[in-house]
């Protein structure tokens, strides 16, 4: 339902700016500029924020709270201490623990129940040891536990140190994706040679980082571009020789491995154990180290990428482990039952890792091929050769391409969508002629490329980033194009003999799907100097959105509340303050990746023609959950937005693949990411519950702002 905002919504901009101004000036102290990057427009602005915006935001991004959600490592970690104390009672010793990186203080309080004689626990991050303070005195141990404001490394032991003595159990987790990125080898080798005792406990005691060999022809799509064909599968646009050969970027691809699909991938290898890491202290710790494995080839396939993951050996007996595999090779999946992925627990804080291999290689099954795993003091890279393939260092991979420095790996997996790109390709082909003269409005796409060789006259496309245009480059001079110009902005002469507009609507600099409005700013911004019946690609765009149940996701967002036992209040009204000031409260995921069931039925919430765009619109509306009765209870703990835009008869969705049926799992595009609101609190929903949006765009300031929620919530 449209309504009457635009004089309103330029009031509320109006008085909004006043009200700032008088607030800036009466508590100028609370208040500091900062800049920050219009994704619409491009341009960088002032803003004014919290003077303590970068302390909240850093809260409020934290993954404390996922962690905390996580039940198994929280139980793991208890069962470990217990048995670690005990050992030391046993054997007639006081156990004094020491906790590294104790945010909440979840482990010291977890030890003090355990009956840990002395316990210290350090947290570097200031206002996250003042809130840990605070919880232990909610919980009763304040006297228990020691906390002190520092970095391991900054500790002192003796009588007028941070610590009276050194400590006989250390309980730490400085763990990450890729285990030791932030850094684990130097926390656990420091706290080894300054703060432990050389007979102590440290849990974890041990881990172990597992690699398999792939094949996956959908996750190279996010390492690689490949070439740009039609629908008849022929060729538009060669991808550059540098680009194919690249070595590409060691940077580690953190996903969720158990949620890519089983047909997608193909195991060249069993799992095989590359490092160990003793945290005990028994043997010392390698900063930097290459291993070379010998293993035999399980099935014959093209060996692109290595899928790495982790364990945690909690105990020195090895009885409690800790694993972050995907379902295929988790400890404890049930691999008998109907969606064995479901049977493992979930977290977000520890996912899996794909490392891209620098070159291809293709392997028969029985052979046998070398594994060459690296590992510096912060991360990992791989190589693989046989007796054909030798390399002459095994150095962490560097882009040469610009292509992985320019392109954020989901920017390279939507260059790559087939179904996307033919769509657009095959109305390109349709509108242009040996007369157009053709702008395109995005540079970190290949629209225009295209365009100039299905037949262009002339074709501009405007790009002002410079590994952008070094990339269009590379393809034009690739491809004997001669017809482009890379401009960083269209003068009044281009714009006047431009016929045909294009846009691939996914910016390299957008994250939410509104970010990608850009068109629409752009062709605003330029009207008044177009022909009237210029052609544009695409034509119009539409906002959907929909009541979903997160299976998961959620986790990241909710309260804690009581945790194993022990109230965590403190830290909910911590975080939710900070995210009050820092964060808006709709952000961005892929979805692929967080299975959800739809809870409602997907409501259009507004729709744009870009050919008829007005400098401000406004919209608001009310949605039901269903049109008609629902059965069963169900739950909502969030709200999915996503675009659909419209090229010719075809619609390209950033969202759902496929129509989404009330109470079924929703089948989300792989290479978008989507809108995401997450509620603080779940709600349980019946067919007369209503949801609402307000929608407020601004396309000369470049403005946008989405609010959704539910009708009178109490």
């Amino acid at each position: 339902m449209k309504f009457d905002l635009i004089k309103g919504f330029r009031s509320y901009l109006l008085c909004n700016s006043f009200k700032s101004l008088r607030n800036f000036s009466s508590t100028i102290k609370m208040q500091v500029f900062t800049q920050k990057r219009n994704p619409i427009t491009g341009d960088t602005e002032w803003d004014v924020q919290h003077e303590d915006y970068d302390y909240h935001q850093e809260i409020a991004r934290s993954a404390f709270a996922d962690m905390l959600h996580d039940t198994e490592r929280n139980k793991k970690y208890h069962r470990a201490l217990q048995l670690a104390i005990q050992k030391m009672h046993n054997h007639g010793k006081k156990a004094n623990v020491l906790d590294i990186g104790t945010g909440t203080g979840l482990l010291s309080i977890m030890a003090a129940k355990c009956g840990a004689d002395t316990i210290t626990a350090c947290e570097a991050f200031k206002p996250m040891a003042e809130c840990c303070i605070k919880i232990l005195e909610m919980n009763g141990v304040a006297d228990k536990i020691i906390v002190i404001p520092k970095r391991s490394t900054e500790l002192t032991v003796g009588d007028d140190g941070d610590m009276k003595q050194k400590a006989n159990i250390l309980v730490t987790e400085v763990f990450d994706t890729e285990l030791i990125g932030e850094g684990a080898l130097s926390t656990f080798s420091h706290a080894h040679k300054y703060l432990l005792e050389e007979e102590c406990i440290v849990i974890p005691d041990s881990a172990v980082i597992y690699a398999q060999v792939i094949e996956s022809p959908l996750l190279q799509k996010w390492n690689k571009v490949n070439d740009l064909v039609d629908e008849d599968l022929h060729l538009i646009l060669r991808t550059p020789k540098k680009m194919k050969d690249c070595a590409g970027s060691a940077a580690v691809h953190d996903i969720q491995l158990s949620q890519v699909p089983r047909e997608a991938f193909k195991e060249l290898s069993d799992q095989i154990p590359i490092f160990y890491y003793d945290w005990s202290g028994n043997s010392s710790i390698d900063m930097k180290r290459s291993v070379q494995q010998l293993f035999t080839v399980t099935n014959t396939g093209k060996a692109q990428m290595i899928f790495m993951w982790w364990e945690l050996n909690m105990d020195p007996e090895g009885k409690i482990c800790l694993s972050c595999a995907p379902w295929w090779a988790h400890p404890d999946a049930n691999l008998s039952s109907e969606s064995p992925k479901d049977t493992i627990p979930w977290r977000d804080h520890w996912m899996q890792a794909v490392y891209y291999l620098p070159r291809e290689l293709t392997l028969e099954k029985y052979s046998d091929v070398s594994l060459i795993s690296c590992q510096d003091e912060y991360s990992l890279w791989f190589y693989l050769q046989d007796e054909k393939t030798k390399h002459k260092h095994y150095q962490r991979p560097v882009c040469e391409c610009g292509v992985h420095m320019a392109l954020s790996r989901t920017h390279v997996s939507y260059l790559n969508d087939g179904r996307r790109s033919k769509k657009l390709l095959q109305k390109v082909i349709e509108e242009i002629s040996n007369d157009s003269v053709v702008l395109d409005l995005n540079g970190s796409s290949f629209l225009g490329l295209a365009a100039a060789r299905v037949g262009a006259k002339s074709v501009y496309i405007i790009e002002n980033m410079s590994l952008n245009i070094g990339i269009l480059n590379d393809y034009i001079k690739e491809n004997g194009i001669e017809n482009v110009q890379i401009i960083s902005e269209p003068t009044d002469e281009i714009l006047e003999n431009v016929t045909n507009i294009v846009c691939d609507p996914n910016f390299s600099s957008a994250i939410l799907p509104w970010e990608n409005l850009k068109v629409a700013y752009l062709l605003y911004k330029y009207s008044s100097k177009l022909k009237d019946n210029i052609s544009i690609i695409p034509t119009s765009c539409e906002f959907w959105a929909m009541p979903v149940e997160f299976q998961d996701l959620h986790k990241i967002r909710i309260p804690l509340g009581v945790c194993e036992g022990i109230d965590m209040s403190i830290f909910d009204i911590l975080v939710e303050k900070s995210r009050m000031i820092s964060d808006a409260e709709i952000e961005a995921q892929p979805l692929w990746e967080y299975p959800c069931k739809c809870r409602g039925l997907p409501r259009k919430l507004f729709d744009i023609h870009l050919k008829d765009l007005k400098p401000t619109f406004a919209f608001d509306g009310k949605n039901p959950i269903v049109d008609s009765e629902i059965e069963g209870v169900n739950s909502v703990n969030g709200f999915a937005i996503w675009a659909v835009w419209v090229v010719g008869k075809n619609r390209i969705s950033s969202g759902p693949v496929d129509w989404p049926n009330f109470g079924e799992n929703v089948n989300w595009d792989l290479h978008t990411r989507q809108a995401v609101k997450i509620l603080k609190h779940s709600r349980t929903v019946t067919d007369s519950d209503v949801w609402y949006y307000q929608v407020a765009c601004d396309l000369e300031k470049g403005q946008f702002n989405l609010h959704i929620d539910w009708v009178n919530e109490e």
